[in-house]
């Protein structure tokens, strides 16, 4: 059949069924006034009873549609759903609710001047026709407006004109495609309402009687919009769906043709619920395995998203200090930089000195350290910068005080701050803290257990969302890594300008070329090894080889001994150390520091304004030959470990004399020692070891390692032994090729306080009562050894096959005896002289 013929008869069949509606209205009209009223009764009970509505009217409330959801209108009116008058809101968090909340004038008198305009244009103006009622359905867009007709026009020509001029009107804007509204007069009851039932392109009719057929379903919707399909009532549910192709034709069906009847049916819409909030639920319960795996992901993705700038920001905050209100903060060291030469000429003037010429004398002998250090940075080196010295030496001073103070990108890292961290979340704030890196959240890493925990129960296997506190460190290394390749690129060029031509400038280029760029990252009191978070040693070393190897900065240890080195050079092989070998400050330059330290004192007994010996200083010196004799004599002992040395100054400021500042120094180290190595808590072998290297290196400065190596204590492992007490700050052993050598003190105090605890009879003798009897356990314990090896052996048939054997056996017996002997000798003689 032509396409031109299945259109006639699809009109035709139309037609008739639009006829067979006809007739049967025309039958209803016929049965008379009062079956034309039930049905109006009837209709008003489908939505609001008429008793609901003489109960409000007797109790003196309010019928408005706004309370009760129903419009009532007379038959001069006119009811129409004016579509798209604002913006409608078609989820929870919808723009367009805000949009109409904040931003769009809402007032009554608004909306009725807009349907005004809409309705009777002043240009095409409908004469007589009166607005009675708008009432906005602000969650749909639009407003139902009641129209009075005017006598000289019938319902369906203020209908038409007034559909018309609308189309007109909001078609005149440049955004009409997105702002035109639309019109249609509404042919049922429309009930209004408020509840959370957004707007959907799919509608439910629900049919209270016989349902319609899908062509008188299409005939009825088609003209608010394009349908896409229609789903007719399956089984016992009387409810059809009308799928739209947008929203405002779902909208306008549901406003303007709910409550209407046909062939005795009411027909009652909504909008279809939106279920798609179900499935992200439903996929998390379903599909456990799948779904926690990629909420991990997603979490990690928005935490590098929003996180990892943020603390890439801080960490290099945290080595430039461009931004921190503080001494340290970039500008502010230009500004001192401009104000220091007349700050210093002021000074001059008024006969003032800076203060760091204070500590000059101490520095003159590491001058000649310090330029080093400068030259090794300002080349590249690409190779570590180690600087090993005792304790107290003055490492931290030379490096941060005498050769990085002018620089503005420095990173400081304290191995101490993360060794003595005590708990996992504690280390990881220490961490952040050294590193600069923020935000952290500690407390989540128990939250991720927990999950893991759970997980692991429901699934089988770990969400892998919990890390160690090893991992996340490394995490944080990484991320300060980014921190410091930006701070050395920051002035780098890909192309630079040479005359007419155009170069281009690698980064490996530009930072060969500008060693200053680079971040100088010093890593303090790096030792290698420790019980408790060692693995931080590792993880630094290798973290600051990728950065050598990268070129992206320099990187300084302070180091005690050499120990460390053999982790560095797993980390970097292939390069050989730049070293700094600090020792202590010899007595002529440790006396020039105490004296220059003291001459702001302004009393006259310990006041010292210049050196004596020196005849170059033009300032006189205000003190007696006698106090610096005695200033001479306590240097002695002090040495020239610089802690030492400026805890001397703090106690002679305080007003103590020299000797007793001396004196107390002596005996708080000794109290050191006892309590550290000496005690009853220290292992009774160890303790004994102490305290034989006390009284020989309180007789000598220095003990040769082969005088220790055979004595009866050490004769096991020496090497060990030896190593664990220098690790422990009592000794310090020079090397020679890799074998110890020579053993001494820690700092030169300590043989003071050697002494102090060997010559002091009360005390010595108590100590070396406690040392005697660790001795008489310790071979005591080595005859029971050998005891239980001799049972055997006297048991066998054949003594002589074993007479070797038992000869050895027999004289170490008889050794660790006399040894015993003179050892409970030692101990009577002791007691008697303290009775």
């Amino acid at each position: 059949m032509p396409f031109v013929d299945q259109r006639t008869a699809w009109r035709a069949m139309l037609g008739t069924k639009i006829g067979f509606l006809e007739k049967v209205a025309a039958r209803s009209v016929c049965r008379g006034r009062s079956r034309l009223a039930l049905g109006w009764a009837a209709l008003g009970r489908r939505h609001v009873s008429s008793e609901i509505q003489q109960k409000d009217e007797q109790a003196g409330e309010s019928t408005t549609a706004t309370d009760t959801g129903i419009i009532h209108k007379t038959e001069q009116e006119t009811l129409l759903y004016f579509d798209n008058v604002y913006p409608r809101a078609t989820s929870l968090w919808s723009p367009a609710q805000w949009y109409n909340l904040l931003l769009t004038n809402q007032s009554r008198e608004a909306v009725r001047e807009k349907i005004r305009n809409f309705a009777s244009p002043p240009d095409n103006p409908i004469h007589g026709l009166e607005l009675r009622s708008s009432i906005p359905v602000k969650r749909d867009g639009g407003v139902f407006a009641t129209f009075l007709v005017p006598p000289q026009y019938s319902k369906a020509q203020v209908n038409t004109l007034i559909q018309q001029n609308t189309l007109k009107e909001s078609s005149k804007s440049f955004l009409s495609y997105f702002t035109r509204a639309a019109v249609f007069p509404v042919k049922g009851s429309p009930w209004i309402e408020d509840l959370r039932r957004l707007p959907n392109t799919t509608i439910l009719v629900k049919f209270q009687g016989p349902a319609l057929t899908e062509e008188e379903i299409y005939s009825l919707f088609r003209r608010y919009g394009t349908i896409s399909d229609i789903y007719p009532p399956t089984g016992s549910d009387n409810t059809a769906r009308v799928k739209y192709r947008s929203f405002r034709g779902a909208i306008c069906a549901k406003n303007c043709v709910s409550g209407i009847e046909i062939h005795n049916t009411v027909l009652h819409i909504q909008y279809e619920r939106i279920a798609q909030g179900h499935l992200i639920s439903n996929f998390f319960v379903n599909h456990t395995r799948i779904a926690i795996p990629v909420m991990i992901a997603l979490l990690s993705i928005i935490a590098v998203l929003i996180f990892e700038p943020i603390r890439e920001f801080s960490i290099e905050q945290k080595i430039t200090h461009r931004y921190s209100i503080s001494w340290d903060n970039h500008w502010l060291k230009q500004i001192r930089k401009l104000t220091s030469s007349t700050v210093s000429q002021f000074r001059n003037y008024w006969g003032s000195e800076d203060t760091s010429q204070s500590q000059k004398h101490l520095w003159e002998e590491r001058i000649e350290k310090v330029n080093d250090l400068k030259m090794w940075l300002e080349e590249n080196n690409n190779t570590f910068v180690v600087i090993r010295g005792p304790r107290g030496s003055g490492k931290h001073e030379l490096v941060m005080q005498h050769t990085l103070h002018n620089r503005d990108n420095v990173l400081y890292l304290d191995c101490d701050k993360f060794i003595k961290s005590r708990t996992d979340a504690k280390f990881l704030r220490n961490a952040a803290s050294q590193l600069g890196y923020f935000p952290i959240f500690p407390w989540f890493n128990s939250v991720t257990n927990v999950i893991d925990l759970m997980v692991q129960g429901l699934t089988g296997q770990k969400s892998g969302l919990s890390e160690t506190k090893e991992a996340q460190f490394r995490n944080m290394l990484t991320t300060a890594m980014m921190s410091i390749r930006h701070i050395a690129l920051r002035g780098y060029r890909t192309t630079l300008k040479s005359g007419d031509e155009t170069i281009t400038v690698k980064e490996e280029d530009y930072l060969q070329q500008h060693p200053e760029e680079k971040p100088v990252i010093v890593i303090d009191r790096f030792s290698g090894k420790s019980e408790i978070n060692g693995f931080i040693y590792k993880e630094l070393s290798d973290w600051a080889a990728m950065l050598i190897q990268m070129n992206i900065a320099h990187v300084i240890f302070l180091t005690e001994t050499v120990a460390p080195n053999q982790l560095l050079s797993e980390s970097l092989p292939t390069q050989v150390f730049k070293t700094l070998i600090l020792s202590d400050a010899s007595k002529e330059n440790a006396k020039k520091y105490v004296l220059a330290q003291l001459h702001d004192l302004h009393s006259p007994s310990t006041m010292i304004v210049a050196d004596p010996e020196d005849e170059n200083d033009p300032r006189k010196p205000l003190v007696d030959e006698k106090v610096t004799q005695e200033i001479d004599d306590v240097l002695d002992p002090l040495g020239g470990r610089m802690l030492d040395l400026q805890a001397f100054v703090r106690r002679v400021k305080s007003g103590e004399q020299p000797k007793e500042a001396l004196d107390k120094m002596v005996e708080q180290s000794s109290e050191q020692i006892t309590q550290i190595f000496l005690s009853d808590k220290v292992d009774s072998v160890k303790s004994a070891q102490a305290w034989e290297l006390i009284e020989l290196l309180s007789e000598h400065s220095n003990v040769l390692f082969e005088q220790i190596v055979f004595r009866p204590l050490f004769k096991a492992a020496p090497e060990i032994a030896i190593t664990e007490l220098e690790n422990n700050g009592l000794i310090t052993v020079s090397r020679e090729r890799g074998v110890l050598k020579e053993i001494q003190p820690a700092k030169p105090l300590f043989r003071a306080a050697f002494q102090y605890l060997v010559h002091d009879s009360d005390l010595s003798t108590i100590l070396k009562t406690r040392y005697l009897l660790k001795v008489v356990g310790f071979e005591t314990g080595r005859i029971k050894k050998w005891e239980e090896e001799l049972r055997p052996l006297g048991k066998s048939g054949d003594p002589k096959l074993f007479k070797s054997r038992l000869a050895y056996l027999s004289k170490k017996i008889e050794a660790s005896s006399a040894a015993i002997d003179e050892c409970e000798e030692q101990i009577k003689e002791l007691s008697q002289k303290r009775s």
